[in-house]
């Protein structure tokens, strides 16, 4: 008996260990457990057969995206490539850019997955394919009702979910590369994979080390990716070209951007967030990567501690495969580029990762941890005279902050340790808030060309010849500026550069630091809900451009500098705009920027009953044609008349202001006969003077419009401060 009773004991002891055993095991997270692979890979297959989406992309962008993924003999040449040809076993890359015949700047073997690509669709061999044809992603997520609670967040090639593994929150983030990836075109048959983890790499620690592949960023102030699944075309057997990330990470609280927003935090618990940020920032320098999307839904925070997330901007120095693997670094050369990035964050851009220029580098995102939110983009935005900075002035030392003026020279650091109370403006308004996270999302500026432009060689004389088309956006008030700013480059300083100095690239500037708005139905990825905060004011977008905001240089000065070495930009040279009375007597010398509007009468539609509508759009004078006595017009939104408009000058007009509606009759809109002897409309004329002469180029405001449809002229003028729809 003694001994059944010693032998029950031991099993009991046996039973209860294995237990605590399985308990501790189950109590790991599962990238740390011995078998740690089989059950990740377990997840991942019912994972990945809820994942569906549509893309209306074809095979011809997935092999310009492949391209994108290629490493070149030299980085830079990323930059530069403007065609690609695909023979049967080579890709030549060539260079149509500035001052260059076509030339071939490489040529490289072609992947197994372009090999996959071009089976599909062979018309694509040797056919000149150009760098700026991808077509406009309208794809969407089909995500299931499990599934949709989970949504962190969710953009075009994005998605973020909340994921429990045993007791460990997690945020998972799935990243596609490849646009037919997990559509109906590309299912789990043709899909494999490599899982990475987090355990098996070290702390990568200088960027000069050599031999160091198997490294990956670890620091307090970046996000942990604790698993990085790299996805690959089944028939890529050598794993060349990874076409998507699955990636298990750290899971925060909230985001800096909600947190400054919502004014929630004083100064101390501010300047210890600038100090993480900061260190974090000064690591990933150090380890070789160069974060380009610096903005604050960028920064998020884990009981306080500030942690930098979203690589998918960055330049990176050392190609260390470690870093692709764990899902901080993209492969290929444009990721070692920052020029050939292409891509950017209104409001917290850098001019180097769309353009070669040193215009703008600031890095945006300390002023709004050290002032309040309306502040922020008051002092960033809004131009303002030597009175009004004195007043701001006088602010910021109060606060000890006048050291706000070195993060320009990229030193934040004298700021965090000085400041000793939050900035605030009084006079502050929301206008040039960005107040929709929407607004801030990342765009691509690679294509903007080609989805623009789409009518070519038109009848003008004056500005360009090549019409770009705002499309379903409201950006026609900064396209009719880059327009004019185009001319004036040209014809008041005689500096002609029409690769840099595009209207294409300035207009890129202007809306993504100049004076921020959303790319929203003009790039590539077009959120219709975004386009009502493209609104915008001429006068407001000229003295931005003439005059400096507290913080920031004029906008001229800014585009000035698209190139990088001086003597390969515009002469220095300053700008200005003044408003002159429009009427018969009027003599046409240079193009004008003109504020066209038409009057949507009462209509039934449907049986619903909508009153009349007044629609304002802004466009270029090209000239005046006296041979058939109408204004020839340079017009952005082809859906209204195309692209070159001719209007009568004898065309009635109408108006809002209130001096000159006393004129007319009670209730009476119209300020003019048909006969047009009282043309009233206000005039704006940008000038740049040289330092040593008046040089000059102008745009200025005929207030008037005709459609193809059958509506009445109407006149805006300028003295109302209202924004307006604008097609």
């Amino acid at each position: 008996m003694l001994e059944f009773s010693i032998l029950a004991i031991l099993a009991t002891c046996i039973a209860g260990m294995i237990q605590v055993a399985t308990s501790k095991r189950d109590n790991l997270p599962v990238w740390e457990r011995e078998n740690r692979k089989k059950e990740i890979e377990k997840w991942l297959k019912g994972f990945l057969a809820k994942l569906k989406r549509t893309s209306t992309r074809t095979e011809k962008c997935r092999l310009i995206l492949a391209v994108e993924r290629m490493q070149f003999e030299k980085d830079w040449n990323a930059a530069w490539w403007k065609h690609v040809r695909f023979g049967e076993e080579n890709v030549e890359i060539i260079d149509t850019g500035k001052n260059v015949a076509k030339k071939n700047l490489q040529k490289i073997k072609i992947t197994e997955f372009q090999k996959q690509i071009l089976k599909s669709n062979a018309a694509l061999k040797n056919k000149l394919i150009g760098h700026s044809e991808i077509k406009e992603e309208n794809g969407e997520w089909q995500i299931p009702a499990e599934l949709m609670t989970k949504i962190i967040s969710e953009g075009g090639e994005a998605l973020v979910f909340s994921e429990k593994f045993g007791i460990c929150e997690t945020a998972v983030r799935i990243q596609i590369f490849d646009p037919f990836l997990f559509t109906y075109d590309f299912g789990l048959d043709l899909l494999t994979w490599k899982i990475n983890f987090e355990k098996d790499y070290e702390k990568a620690v200088d960027k000069d080390e050599s031999g160091k592949e198997n490294q990956m960023p670890k620091h307090e102030n970046i996000i942990k990716n604790f698993v990085n699944i790299e996805l690959f075309h089944k028939k890529d057997l050598k794993k060349e070209d990874c076409i998507g990330w699955i990636t298990i990470m750290e899971k925060a609280d909230e985001d800096l951007r909600t947190v400054l927003k919502d004014e929630q935090i004083g100064i101390e618990e501010r300047k210890k967030i600038a100090e993480g940020i900061f260190d974090g920032f000064v690591y990933l320098a150090d380890i070789g990567i160069h974060h380009f999307d610096r903005k604050l839904e960028n920064v998020l925070l884990t009981n306080g501690i500030p942690k930098i997330i979203d690589f998918g901007l960055i330049c990176e120095e050392t190609g260390r495969s470690g870093y692709r693997e764990m899902g901080y670094a993209r492969k290929g050369s444009k990721f070692r580029s920052n020029a050939a990035l292409s891509a950017a964050t209104p409001g917290f851009a850098n001019q180097q990762q769309f353009t070669f220029g040193k215009g703008y580098g600031v890095v945006n995102l300390w002023y709004f941890l050290f002032c309040d939110w309306k502040s922020s983009w008051n002092l960033l935005y809004k131009p303002i005279d030597e009175k009004e900075r004195t007043e701001i002035d006088k602010i910021v030392q109060k606060c000890h902050a006048t050291s706000i003026h070195k993060i320009k020279e990229h030193e934040p650091y004298d700021l965090i340790c000085e400041i000793t109370s939050i900035i605030s403006i009084p006079s502050s308004f929301s206008h040039f808030c960005l107040d929709d996270a929407n607004l801030t999302k990342s765009v691509q500026v690679s294509s903007l060309k080609q989805n623009a432009t789409k009518c070519v060689n038109q009848d003008l004389k004056n500005v360009t010849k090549n019409v770009l088309d705002q499309k379903s956006s409201n950006l026609c008030v900064p396209i009719s500026v880059a327009t004019l700013l185009r001319f004036a480059i040209k014809n008041d300083l005689g500096f002609v550069d029409d690769y840099v100095y595009s209207a294409e690239k300035i207009l890129s500037t202007l809306i993504l630091i100049v004076y921020p708005r959303s790319m929203a139905g003009l790039n590539l990825n077009p959120n219709q809900d975004e386009t009502e905060f493209q609104l915008n004011e001429i006068e407001l977008l000229l003295e931005r451009l003439c005059k400096k905001t507290y913080l920031m240089e004029t906008g001229w000065q800014i585009i000035r500098q698209l190139d990088y070495k001086e003597e390969d930009q515009p002469k220095k040279s300053t700008c200005k705009f003044e408003k002159v009375l429009l009427n018969n007597n009027f003599t046409f010398t240079r193009p004008l920027t003109v504020t066209g509007a038409y009057l949507l009468p009462d209509r039934v539609i449907d049986g619903d009953f909508f009153p009349e509508e007044v629609f304002f759009h802004q466009m270029v004078l090209d000239r005046v044609d006296n041979s058939t006595n109408e204004y020839v017009i340079h017009n952005t939104s082809f859906a209204e008349g195309g692209a070159v408009l001719r209007i009568a000058k004898n065309n009635a007009y109408y108006t809002y202001d209130p001096r000159l509606m006393i004129l007319n009759a009670a209730g009476e809109f119209k300020l003019n006969g048909q006969n047009g002897r009282r043309m009233v409309a206000r005039q704006r004329i940008i000038r740049k003077h040289d330092e040593a002469e008046n040089v000059v180029s102008s745009s200025a405001s005929l207030l008037n419009h005709s459609c193809s449809r059958d509506y009445n002229v109407f006149v805006y003028c300028s003295k109302n401060k209202r924004s307006f729809p604008l097609f």
